[in-house]
């Protein structure tokens, strides 16, 4: 009885236990399964009992890793504990085992049992695999981050770890790092201690700080955006270099400057080409009436020669504005470049040498002056600033042929004869890493401050608008050399005949509505045309000058509007004209461009345009072109 007893709490025992656990005879037979085996491998306990073990599952337990266990291993070390068997069975798949066996001796002459359980060890077998894998692509992410990374112990806030991003940032090796606390690698004392940080990222989960100094370990200091991470048992710390952030938003602020110093650079030069209009317009008729040789004649020419010189500074101050009307045509490099020496002059420090060395030949192209000299101007500057202790600034001309083989040389170009124009200096110069970054917006090697990074990139635009190229050499300590290639044209320059002068000015009997709202200017521009037979209706502002046209449009045959007006812009008059006559000649005026009028109305055959400040001959002129041309 009482054995019965102890057979029955030992089957009671086996059937809770959670693991599949098999009772092996000698003869490796089942005498016993638990209902976690029957359940775990879906097999019947009819089918087990009894059984050869080999033969479980028609066979799915001849496992060849299992008989090493039960025919080899178990004889010889008994017991044996978390041996490893994988195996594919056909009605649950590819599982992991671990088996633990026991040799068993019965009662004297009952002969031994294999006690077997089983602990299947696949999905923690797979998360191990998943573990793994995720701490290798951390390390590899850590390793290989541009962001520098720290991971900190949270007893104290040591140093554990620190990345190949972190080590080069501040300088520290990584056994410097080792086991230092935050401030003692040149963090700041306000980031607060490891208590303060775990329970900041208790509430908030991460905590940033912004734009934060940290001195490197020469001393230096790194301006950084800082992010706190809880990451199990260590906090991790990375510190992104915000330099370049700091640099691109101060090269904005300074590019904002500079568009608000250009726009009041633009309106001031506007309003001075108008008072510039008045003084050369009515000093042109009082010369014009003085007798030749005359003490006055020469009194006026000396006050016509400073207007002249008046308006040549305008035109350049717009030329820095980038306000001005876009005016290609043909243009002598040699002239241009000649006349433009003495702004270069005062732009160069004293300690500089500038040297011309100008080819003795016309080098024509077709261009707009101003943005040339824009760049001209540019490349000067950047020269300036690369000699700081003086040296060499010279601007040569010459003709370049660039054939087939010159293209596939140069990487860029279609065979051609180019203008070329060089800008060499002896300063600094770059190495190749700068040199391929030098014409890219906001790129900049100069001081925080002192240069937006604007300069190239245009000057890079302005030549490629002009079907031209432009390309750098330099070597450090050896100093840069800028080539401009201009498509040469063989037209003559403007302004190289003479012819024009003595043209005589023809007058008409047309009426001319002219809007202008500077008193003076519009003053002068009635007496010139009346004193030349034309009709003047006057205008004040823009919405007078629609309402003075629906009055006298029958008998209007030329509309001459300055572009900024009161109450109605040039360009607004302009569109109402037309609605009502398409045909109708329009001529506008202005001492700078408008954004509102685009490049591709300006080319326009209807768009006519005279820059101020003009004098009586040139609007008499343009106004006689312009009433000749068929048409009303």
């Amino acid at each position: 009885m009482v054995k019965i007893l102890i057979d029955q709490l030992s089957e009671n025992i086996v059937e809770t236990i959670h693991e599949p656990l098999l009772v092996l005879d000698s003869d490796l037979k089942v005498i016993l399964a638990n209902r976690s085996f029957i359940d775990s491998f879906k097999v019947t306990r009819k089918e087990t009992l009894g059984s050869f073990v080999y033969d479980l599952g028609n066979g799915q337990w001849d496992i060849p890793r299992l008989r090493e266990l039960l025919e080899k291993v178990l004889p010889e070390k008994n017991p044996f504990d978390n041996y490893e068997v994988e195996h594919n069975f056909a009605a649950i798949g590819r599982r992991i085992m671990l088996l633990n066996g026991r040799q068993i001796e019965q009662a004297a002459g009952k002969g031994q049992i294999i006690l077997l359980a089983i602990e299947d060890i696949t999905e923690r077998r797979q998360l191990e695999m998943l573990l793994a894998d995720s701490e290798k692509r951390y390390r590899r992410l850590f390793e290989t981050a541009n962001d520098g990374i720290l991971l900190l112990e949270k007893n104290e806030g040591h140093i554990a770890q620190a990345n190949p991003a972190v080590t080069s940032m501040l300088g520290y090796s990584t056994s410097e790092f080792f086991g230092k606390k935050l401030k003692d690698v040149g963090f700041p004392d306000h980031m607060g201690t490891i208590q303060a940080l775990l329970q900041a990222l208790e509430q908030n989960g991460i905590v940033h700080y912004n734009d934060t100094p940290i001195h490197k370990k020469t001393g230096e200091v790194l301006y950084s955006d800082i992010y706190m991470v809880d990451k199990a048992d260590l906090v991790q710390c990375n510190i992104r270099d915000a330099t370049r952030h700091r640099n691109l938003e101060a090269q904005l602020r300074q590019a904002q400057k500079m568009e608000a110093v250009g726009s009041l650079t633009g309106g001031i030069a506007h309003d001075f080409n108008n008072i510039l209009n008045v003084i050369i317009g009515y000093g042109t008729m009082v010369k014009d009436r003085l007798d030749p040789g005359s003490p006055a004649m020469e009194n006026m020419n000396e006050v016509l020669t400073a207007a002249d010189r008046a308006a040549e500074l305008i035109r350049k101050l717009l030329v820095f504005s980038r306000e001005r009307i876009v005016e290609v045509k043909s243009v002598n490099i040699n002239a241009l470049i000649f006349d433009l020496q003495k702004m270069l002059v005062r732009i160069i420090k004293e300690s500089i040498e500038f040297h011309l060395d100008l080819a003795n030949r016309s080098l024509i192209v077709r261009a707009d002056a101003g943005e040339i000299e824009h760049v001209l101007i540019n490349l000067a500057t950047n020269a300036r600033d690369a000699m700081r202790e003086g040296g060499r600034l010279t601007i040569s001309t010459g003709l370049s042929e660039m054939d087939e083989e010159s293209v596939a040389a140069y990487g860029y170009g279609k065979p051609d004869r180019y203008v070329r124009i060089t800008v060499a200096d002896t300063g600094t110069g770059m190495d190749a890493k700068t040199q391929k970054k030098i014409f890219d917006p906001f790129f900049t090697t100069k001081d925080v401050g002192k240069g937006t990074g604007l300069g190239l990139a245009v000057s890079y635009g302005i030549i490629k608008q002009h079907n031209g190229y432009i390309n750098v050499y330099s070597e450090p300590g050896q100093g840069t050399v800028f080539n401009i290639f201009l498509p040469l044209s063989e037209e003559t320059a403007t302004g190289d005949e003479k012819a024009d002068a003595a043209a005589p000015v023809m007058g008409g009997n047309e009426t001319v509505l002219v809007a202008e709202d500077e008193t003076s200017l519009r003053k002068l521009i009635k007496t010139v045309l009346e004193s030349s037979g034309y009709c003047v209706i006057l205008a004040e502002d823009g919405q007078d000058a629609v309402t003075k046209f629906m009055e006298n449009r029958e008998r209007i045959n030329l509309v001459m509007l300055d572009m900024i007006m009161p109450k109605k812009s040039g360009k607004e008059v302009c569109e109402v004209v037309r609605k009502m006559d398409p045909r109708m000649k329009v001529l506008f005026a202005s001492g700078y461009a408008m954004n509102n009028i685009t490049k591709k109305e300006m080319t326009k055959d209807v768009f006519d345009f005279i820059h101020k400040p003009f004098r009586p001959k040139d609007l008499l002129i343009k106004v006689r072109e312009i009433l000749d041309r068929q048409g009303k």
